[in-house]
């Protein structure tokens, strides 16, 4: 399971609408191609900052690494500012 956080900065939106206006599309694209869950978790009342997290899941590691490379590809290739990613891979044994 991959779990990564990431800072976007949002420096021409205007307002909170304009700033939910980028969150929507990007939770829609993570969660709907990418199979993420995806929750905004910092700066929430902040509209030109966002820290969010998502969690992708494979049962092989070089596919989750590629799915993981591909969401943060979305990410970076936005208007949006990607401030900061954290990755963490976690194993977990049945």
């Amino acid at each position: 399971m991959g779990i990564i956080s990431a800072e976007l900065r949002f420096g021409e939106a205007g307002s909170l609408k304009n700033k939910r206006t980028h969150m929507r599309r990007a939770r829609d694209r993570l969660t709907r191609q990418h199979g993420a869950t995806f929750s905004e978790i910092g700066y929430q009342d902040l509209w030109q900052r966002a820290v969010i997290v998502f969690a992708l899941a494979a049962s092989d590691l070089g596919v989750l690494e590629r799915r993981i490379s591909a969401a943060l590809g979305f990410l970076d290739s936005q208007e949006w500012e990607l401030v900061s990613v954290r990755e963490e891979v976690v194993e977990i044994d049945e």
